[in-house]
């Protein structure tokens, strides 16, 4: 699994993609349900601290085209991984009421993408939230409108969040997400690369993926290119 992530190839059905807010958003990309049951039993398995027990809701826009769905077993696909179905955005009417017919109330956490929407210049912080101790497990670090800079280590189980750029000049190896609100523009920087997860503007890689990557002895970024998130030595 890569990027936000294309489960197995160009015909997954769907991206998960992480978000800063409590629930994690399953952008649908098309209608086969048998796939999507094995495309989402494998991106569980990938990286199941992250996703069992997840609260989900289902982004309906680029399947709006598509006709009606068959929510109810969209629903038990969920349960059936662990995850938690609460909701739908995006989509068409009738899709919408198909929805909440089955038990999807209509949402609208974060924002729908609109293809008639003017694409927005990303907003390039100038702020910097600088850290200095070591991040240890179980804390949350955010820099908002802000790039963050962390000269410490960031321990298994931390979560370093930032509206800009994250810069880590330690070990990193708990969570760090960029671009939190939408900056696809935004980077991490680090100089030891032992992440649990990295994530760009939602679209992340988790541990397994990053593994599979070629070993860095310098510095790498990371950054999104094409709705892939890539990582390449500095």
């Amino acid at each position: 699994m890569s990027d936000s992530i294309l489960v197995t190839d160009c015909r997954s059905c769907f991206r998960f993609k992480t978000s800063f807010s409590p629930c994690t958003i399953m952008q649908l990309t098309r209608y086969d349900l048998d796939e999507l049951a094995k495309q989402t039993a494998v991106a569980v398995n990938q990286a199941p601290n992250f996703f069992i027990g997840s609260p989900v809701i289902l982004d309906l826009e680029e399947v709006k085209s598509l006709g009606l769905f068959d929510f109810n077993r969209i629903k038990q696909i969920l349960i059936s991984n662990n995850l938690v179905p609460v909701g739908v955005r995006g989509g068409n009417a009738e899709q919408q009421l198909a929805a909440v017919s089955a038990g999807f109330p209509a949402v609208t956490i974060g924002k729908a993408k609109q293809s008639d929407e003017p694409t927005k210049k990303p907003i390039q912080s100038t702020l910097t939230k600088l850290v200095t101790s070591p991040i240890r497990s179980g804390m949350q670090v955010y820099a908002k409108d802000a790039d963050l800079i962390v000269v410490g280590p960031v321990s298994p189980g931390a979560e370093l969040l930032a509206d800009g750029n994250i810069h880590v000049y330690g070990p990193l190896r708990g969570r760090a997400l960029a671009g939190v609100q939408g900056n696809t523009q935004a980077r991490i920087f680090c100089r030891t690369l032992e992440a649990e997860l990295v994530a760009i503007a939602g679209y992340y890689l988790v541990k397994e993926d990053m593994q599979n990557l070629p070993s860095h002895d310098s510095m790498v970024q990371i950054y999104l290119e094409n709705e892939q998130v890539q990582i390449a030595a500095m």
